[in-house]
């Protein structure tokens, strides 16, 4: 299995963290978690204990992505909640609604991370999702709707206010 790492002088130390954006980028709005992972990855330049990058699967691949790492926070787009477009949640795993996927092609993340466990994968003790409320998309764009596009902000943020305590930032 993958271990993450990075390398000072002194020799390897592993990755406590890892923030991923997941969305298609030619999606509009599921694309929000992609662009708040770029502002992250400005944003947290120089931290060697954090490791960001916006990822475009789901289901098993996510959580391949996932081993090795103490913490995970994922940032993605959600519909159904209940909130206005643009709402930014905060949810566990056990928030997640369901443990089926929506796809017949691919695991739920939950299911999946069910299944690296029962299989002995070193995936993260520490999960957070943040997710930003959206509408339906059906048309290819690369814009956000303004009311995702202002979620961004606050959201990056949320997530910097989140990695603070563990990383010394408070």
């Amino acid at each position: 299995m993958r271990r993450a790492r990075w390398w000072t002088q002194s020799g390897a130390i592993e990755l406590r963290t890892i923030v991923l954006g997941l969305g298609n980028p030619i999606l509009g709005d599921d694309a929000v978690g992609c662009r708040v992972a770029e502002a992250l990855a400005a944003s947290l330049r120089g931290r060697e204990d954090v490791e960001v990058e916006p990822f475009y699967r789901g289901g098993i691949a996510l959580m391949e992505r996932l081993i090795g790492y103490e913490r995970a926070v994922i940032v993605d787009s959600i519909q159904g909640l209940g909130g206005k477009v643009g709402t930014i949640h905060r949810l566990t795993l056990e928030d997640l609604p369901t443990l089926y996927a929506n796809s017949p092609h691919d695991a739920s993340l939950k299911a999946a991370l069910q299944l690296g466990r029962e299989l002995g994968a070193d995936l993260p003790k520490e999960m957070v999702i943040f997710a930003v409320e959206i509408r339906a998309q059906l048309d290819f764009t690369e814009n956000l709707s303004p009311e995702v596009e202002a979620s961004i902000a606050p959201l990056v943020e949320r997530v910097l206010e989140e990695l603070a305590p563990q990383a010394g930032l408070a």
